[in-house]
């Protein structure tokens, strides 16, 4: 057996080629962050459109509004769908990494790259429901009451 395909069975994460590092941290980072933006920029958009004074407005200040709170939706919603999407990619690739039970791979370590897909896969999962349920709110009540 050559040397290289030794080193390769003994690695702690011997399917490291089969998800990308950058898809990796997409799958991680992607869906937090399209929800973050969804939820910091339609409050603030609707608060300041709707409440720019002393006095609140049952209109908003511009017009337009609801068309970029649908778009910056529907972005946030691509978002955390392709994050989804590579994530499960990811978790396919890697999961039958290593075999054996827990204790055994938190012991040496093994099987880094089948966690990452994982905890990807249910950050996404998570974050894409709560765009869903935000991008709900909008539909349900009215921007300014």
């Amino acid at each position: 057996m050559p040397a290289d395909t030794l080193l390769e069975t003994n690695h702690p994460a011997p399917a490291r080629n089969k998800a990308s590092f950058g898809s990796l941290c997409f799958s991680l980072a992607a869906p937090p962050l399209a929800w973050s933006f969804q939820s910091i920029a339609g409050y603030s958009l609707s608060s300041e459109a709707c409440y720019p004074g002393d006095t609140p407005r049952t209109v908003p200040v511009f017009v337009g509004l609801w068309d970029l709170l649908v778009g910056i939706n529907g972005a946030a919603l691509v978002v955390g769908v392709l994050g989804m999407t590579i994530a499960y990619r990811n978790w396919s690739a890697t999961r039958g990494e290593t075999g054996g039970n827990a204790p055994h791979l938190i012991d040496r370590g093994e099987g880094r790259t089948r966690f990452l897909a994982m905890c990807g896969l249910l950050l996404a999962a998570g974050f894409l429901v709560a765009t869903v349920f935000t991008s709900v709110t909008l539909v349900m009540s009215p921007i300014c009451r």
